[in-house]
């Protein structure tokens, strides 16, 4: 019988995400197998690798299904797929992009224009804007963020969005528009919403907001592919 002991020293633990890089692993013997917890992206990503260099991989994942935070649910009889969870490909994503063009995905594009209906009023995508003080405002607010400390960042990671931006001169329309847009982002009120987190979403993202790109068919059609070259029988959902 194998001891947790015994299984422990006979298995290499591979966290998804893991902050070491491939090369800096090279030191360590040879492992006979490896564990990888989660059957997200990275997880399986990390599999897939692993099983490229002709390693024993067993994935670990405490849910039902595969993909993490990724999640496409398909309609029935109606062709169509909502994406629950994680729902764009950006266009800086480069791994993503790598990994759909190996499993021959497409990528197509969904970028659009936002239209409005504000206090009863419907504005058409080029009818409405940002005021002229604001949109110089929040200009200055982005390219400071590049020259920002991390004290600084910590400090400003004590404060909600909504505070931040109504200490920054934002209010009216400006107001109502960002906290529209952006709880629509974050999938809750800016006032539960860091303010170092949010401006860091916004400063280092496209004018999209990586809004630009859908895998065909589901964005959890990488995770089959990548489930599929790994094995599913080498994936053991449920295993929390």
């Amino acid at each position: 019988m194998t001891t947790r002991r015994d299984f422990i020293k006979g298995s290499s633990l591979v966290l998804a995400g893991s902050f070491f890089k491939a090369d800096q692993f090279q030191f360590l013997a040879r492992p006979s197998s490896v564990i990888v917890i989660g059957a997200g992206f990275s997880g399986l990503a990390a599999a897939n690798y692993l099983k490229k260099k002709r390693l024993k991989v067993t994935v670990l994942e405490a849910r039902n299904r595969i993909g993490g935070r990724v999640y496409s649910f398909p309609i029935e009889g109606e062709n169509l797929v909502v994406e629950l969870g994680a729902e764009w490909v950006g266009d800086s994503h480069e791994r993503i992009k790598q990994l759909c063009d190996e499993f021959k995905l497409e990528l197509f594009d969904n970028r659009f224009d936002t239209h409005l209906v504000y206090k009863g009023k419907y504005y058409g995508k080029d009818q409405w804007r940002y005021s002229e003080n604001w949109k110089g405002k929040w200009d200055s607010l982005i390219k400071s963020y590049g020259k920002m400390t991390d004290v600084q960042k910590r400090e400003l990671d004590k404060y909600d969005w909504w505070r931040y931006l109504v200490n920054n001169g934002c209010d009216g329309m400006d107001l109502d528009l960002r906290e529209l847009l952006d709880s629509t982002d974050f999938g809750e009120s800016i006032r539960h919403v860091s303010a170092f987190a949010a401006l860091a979403e916004y400063a280092e993202s496209s004018e999209k907001n990586e809004m630009d790109y859908k895998i065909r068919g589901g964005n959890g059609q990488l995770a089959v592919k990548l489930a599929e070259r790994i094995g599913m029988e080498n994936i053991l959902l449920e295993h929390g």
